[in-house]
């Protein structure tokens, strides 16, 4: 958890030297239309909204044999988001997600795939960089909360399946930490990002078990 810390601090940090130099293509940053800023017939407001679908690759860690999931299971997410400039170039965001989590492991009990489904709410920190193309890239980094509504474990070997989160297995609540960049284009956004589940979502307390998912994410704003 330290080092996770120790990366957001980092990134944060990097974001706010970023924000002090000038930002190339003052064109476009007075009159380009972006995800970030939303276009009415007086000209840009500060505020913005969009719906995002992508695509996870997750896995599970965990000092327990039984819940490791030490290979990638892929999913699929959807949800919509709403953010605000504190700056020209600093955007706060927050939305509803739903994703889907979990992972697939082999051992000597046999093959099993977890199924972690969650409604997740964000929040994150991003910096627009606006480029002569017209494309804006925006790192960011932020935090999340997440509740399970979701998902099976799979027993291969005895053909059984059941709720992943039961009282034997995972935990409802995760919460964790998102870094990535994104990019937009007029009103189309598209961003990869990673998860860094922080919270031990295993019901044995005397193992640490966490989520981990690359995700991909396409949308608009409107």
């Amino acid at each position: 958890m330290k080092r996770f810390l120790s990366v957001l601090i980092g990134l944060l940090a990097m974001v706010a030297a970023v924000s002090a130099q000038p930002v190339f293509g003052s064109r476009h940053d007075r009159f380009g239309s972006h995800y970030g800023q939303r276009r009415h017939p007086g000209g840009y407001s500060s505020w913005y909204c969009g719906l995002l679908v992508g695509a996870t690759a997750s896995h599970v860690t965990s000092d327990s044999d039984e819940l490791s999931g030490n290979r990638l299971k892929t999913g699929w997410s959807l949800g919509a988001a709403a953010g605000f400039n504190l700056a020209p170039a600093i955007l706060v965001e927050s939305g509803l997600y739903y994703a889907e989590k979990g992972g697939t492991s082999r051992n000597d009990d046999g093959r099993f795939s977890y199924e972690l489904d969650y409604l997740e709410v964000p929040l994150m920190l991003k910096y627009n960089r606006y480029t002569a193309s017209g494309v804006v890239l925006q790192p960011f980094v932020g935090a999340y909360l997440a509740m399970g509504v979701g998902g099976k474990i799979r027993d291969y070997r005895e053909r059984e399946s059941f709720s992943s989160f039961g009282p034997s297995y995972f935990r409802h609540g995760d919460s964790g930490v998102k870094i990535g960049i994104g990019a937009t284009y007029s009103v189309l956004h598209a961003s990869i990002g990673y998860d860094f589940g922080l919270a031990n979502i295993g019901r044995d307390e005397f193992s640490d078990t966490r989520n981990r998912a690359l995700r991909l994410n396409v949308g608009f704003a409107f």
